[in-house]
């Protein structure tokens, strides 16, 4: 009987994900999406801060890609979709977080990778949904490291990061 009951239990709270996943409405990523979009355009993002790696277009550009199709059900168009999502990476520098004074001499121990992108989104379903906002994120490095040998893993860190605050923004309405 209590493995009946269990069994029972079990199938009700399947049966509800499955329904709450399946309206379009709720998904446990946190997006929240109506049931009538059913695609997204994301364009290239352009590196207008003229700094960074020479592929960062390219990184930022496919994180997104790879980020919202991991996230929800919308198939990714080129363009028209009824979300829309482009965007420039405006800021890559790298400026000292913590000075230590040695003698005479201020020295940076610590530096700070700032990167910024400037987000347009357009939910032609719904346009009170619509922004167009600066996000960025930073991240800390040792100060024997340079702008041009900053790890690929870490810029790819960071973009995911900077994604994820662009998703909720955008989808999960946070």
């Amino acid at each position: 009987m209590i493995l009946r009951t269990k069994h029972l239990a079990l199938s009700l709270l399947v049966l509800v994900a499955l329904c709450c996943n399946a309206c379009g409405v709720y998904s446990f990523t946190g997006a929240t999406i109506s049931a009538d979009v059913k695609t997204i355009s994301i364009q290239n993002f352009e590196n207008s801060a003229g700094e960074g790696p020479s592929n960062l277009t390219q990184i930022v550009t496919n994180n997104f890609k790879n980020y919202y199709q991991r996230n929800t059900n919308l198939t990714i168009l080129q363009r028209d979709g009824d979300l829309q999502l482009e965007g420039q990476i405006i800021s890559f520098t790298l400026t000292p977080a913590a000075v230590q004074r040695d003698g005479n001499i201020d020295q940076a121990t610590l530096n700070r990778l700032t990167m910024g992108v400037q987000i347009r989104f357009v939910n032609t379903k719904d346009p009170e949904q619509d922004f167009d906002q600066q996000f960025t994120i930073t991240e800390d490095f040792p100060q024997n490291v340079d702008i041009t040998n900053i790890p690929p893993s870490a810029i790819e860190l960071m973009s995911e990061r900077l994604i994820a605050e662009v998703f909720n923004k955008s989808v999960a309405n946070w």
